[in-house]
């Protein structure tokens, strides 16, 4: 089946592909919720030769409708049938009255994460289609308001989930329709979830709209997909080239930083805000278009957004967290938590702590050397918290607090793994675990 000039391709193919790319050996671990897209990636996996590699399966049981643990049950027997261990994870608990559907996603992750852990797979495998890829950037393209949208290149065929694990989309390039013929030749039957003929979700009406009218072609999503590859390449060299930061809270980029690219500073921007402000997203675009603009000049000027202080002073560009609202909180003996997003504590010791922003006015210069001294200040003001007692420092009797990166310590796309392995040097951070597969968006 052909979608623009790049053909789509055939559940083996896919398959054959996704092996000849994976390291070896492996443990794949299968979400298969009884659709024709996991069933149809599960049988398609079994069928192959696949020395090397142990193949797992999991279903997530949302609890959402009655009828799932019977739909889990039946998942379980085609893997027993198959030969292929199988477990099923469930959503447990008060489920939200509204935003359901993004709950029950940050739940599903989770879970595989867990099923992962328990296992010690080497990857998680979904049964994404070019059809959800389609809608995908249908959907985002109707909300986004610029054209370089980061989200308009799909979504990336490996993800790292929680710093874990990656999970792997093979059928990205695969139509359903091709999945269900494949099926049907088998005798597979497979379940139809009723959600999906629901008018109020924007899936299923976006779906329903592409059914009457052209796609979006597959050579335009390869085109964006390599675009953003590239900017985010481009943005790791910048980062690497003419950013520091100090302690993890205080990044300087000298002036002759803020002459590159526009697109490409504007990507810089914005993900270093959302890092240094422990947040998830960087800033609108309408605030990221006069920052821009902004750094064109070479007069002093401050501007604050997603929580972050920019200065620019003749020296460079200052980035610090605000020092507002910063958080006080109480950790229990073994206890780990995430402080104002941008960092996470642990408590190994015996007594409970106690811990206060830290403030140490006096020593601030001797902590940030190098910068005006008001900046040095401000710095000093938003490190991680320290016990009430007060010491200065990572770790004393069993209190330590290591650097987050908020955009991709949850959800990390293959596109940005260069970012956040540059984001990662700069701040101290562990590094990122490697993709278990060759890129095949660097080679198309």
């Amino acid at each position: 089946m052909q979608i623009g000039t790049q053909p789509a391709i055939s559940p083996n193919e896919a398959i054959r592909s996704l092996l000849a790319r994976l390291a070896r050996p492996a443990r794949l671990l299968v979400a298969v919720s009884g659709g024709s897209d996991s069933l149809g990636l599960l049988l398609s996996l079994a069928r192959h030769p696949h020395e090397g590699i142990t193949l797992l399966a999991v279903t997530v049981d949302h609890g959402l409708r009655e009828a799932s643990a019977q739909e889990a049950a039946e998942v379980s027997r085609i893997c027993q049938g198959l030969g292929i261990p199988h477990a099923t994870k469930r959503w447990l608990g008060d489920k939200p009255a509204t935003g359901v559907a993004a709950a029950a996603r940050e739940a599903r992750y989770r879970l595989l994460c867990e099923a992962a852990d328990e296992v010690r797979a080497t990857a998680i495998l979904t049964g994404h289609t070019l059809d959800d890829q389609i809608e995908t950037v249908t959907m985002r393209a109707a909300r986004a308001s610029e054209p370089d949208a980061p989200g308009l290149a799909g979504m990336a065929e490996a993800v790292l989930l929680h710093r874990r694990h990656w999970l792997l989309r093979p059928f990205l390039r695969t139509r359903r329709e091709e999945i269900r013929i494949f099926l049907n030749r088998l005798g597979q039957d497979w379940l139809e979830d009723p959600s999906n003929a629901d008018r109020r979700s924007e899936r299923v009406r976006t779906r329903l709209a592409l059914a009457e009218k052209p796609a979006v072609l597959l050579d335009q999503i390869d085109a964006v997909s390599r675009r953003r590859q590239d900017i985010a390449d481009s943005v790791a060299k910048w980062l690497s080239t003419y950013a520091t930061v100090q302690r993890s809270v205080l990044m300087r980029v000298p002036g002759e930083g803020l002459s590159v690219d526009r697109i490409v500073l504007r990507y810089a921007l914005s993900t270093s805000i959302a890092v240094l402000g422990g947040r998830e997203q960087g800033p609108a675009g309408h605030t990221l278009d006069k920052l821009v603009d902004a750094c064109r000049l070479e007069t002093p000027w401050k501007m604050t957004a997603g929580r972050v202080l920019i200065d620019r002073r003749r020296s460079g560009l200052y980035l610090c967290r605000e020092s507002r609202n910063l958080p006080s909180l109480t950790l229990n003996a073994g206890e780990i938590a995430v402080w104002d997003g941008r960092f996470r504590l642990v408590n190994r010791g015996a007594e409970p702590l106690s811990l206060v922003p830290a403030r140490n006015p006096e020593g601030a210069a001797g902590l940030f050397g190098e910068v005006p001294p008001s900046i040095a200040l401000r710095a000093a003001g938003v490190l991680p918290p320290e016990p009430a007692e007060g010491f200065m420092g990572t770790a004393t009797e069993g209190f330590f607090s290591r650097p987050l990166l908020a955009p991709f310590d949850r959800f990390l796309p293959q596109f940005d793994l260069s970012v956040a392995g540059a984001f990662a040097k700069l701040m101290g951070c562990d590094h990122f675990a490697p993709v278990p597969i060759e890129d095949s968006v660097r080679k198309r």
